[in-house]
């Protein structure tokens, strides 16, 4: 899941959990803990550090994917061997395209349940129903091939 612009006002680092206090990231953070259950686990991405765990201390920083200075694909790939995303049975990227691209990059087999949205509201509504599924990852892999009648991709305009 992406991190956050929104932060908590801090200047010592503090738990990825408890820096990140954006509405989407939250909302995120709820369908990916719904998503992996008991069993999985959940990572943010961040733009300045990488693949972090929710325990993680951070200090606040200012940076987006893709800006000069964010993590390069390179490094990604090192923190994905590390961490063993390499071989996960299933990798679940939410968030928004350049987080979500980032992580096509290093497994381009993984799932993309927000592909596709229009916008902000439409994937606010699909992350907010994976939260609430019976089961969401069934139905992250229902919105990520497109069988509920939202296309998974976008398509091309005639």
């Amino acid at each position: 899941m992406p991190c956050s612009a929104a932060k908590l006002a801090t200047t010592i680092p503090v738990p990825a959990a408890d820096l990140y206090v954006g509405p989407f990231h939250r909302l995120c953070r709820r369908a990916a803990h719904a998503i992996a259950g008991s069993a999985g686990t959940v990572l943010v991405l961040s733009a300045a550090h990488g693949f972090v765990t929710l325990d993680e201390p951070l200090a606040p920083y200012e940076l987006r994917m893709g800006e000069p200075g964010s993590v390069r694909p390179d490094q990604l790939h090192a923190q994905a061997g590390r961490l063993g995303l390499h071989h996960a049975a299933q990798l679940v990227a939410l968030g928004g395209r350049a987080y979500v691209d980032a992580v096509a990059a290093i497994r381009p087999d993984v799932l993309r349940p927000l592909d596709g949205c229009r916008g902000i509201g439409q994937q606010r509504a699909r992350l907010s129903r994976i939260a609430a599924a019976e089961q969401p990852l069934f139905l992250a892999q229902e919105f990520a091939v497109g069988r509920t009648g939202t296309p998974a991709r976008p398509t091309a305009a005639r």
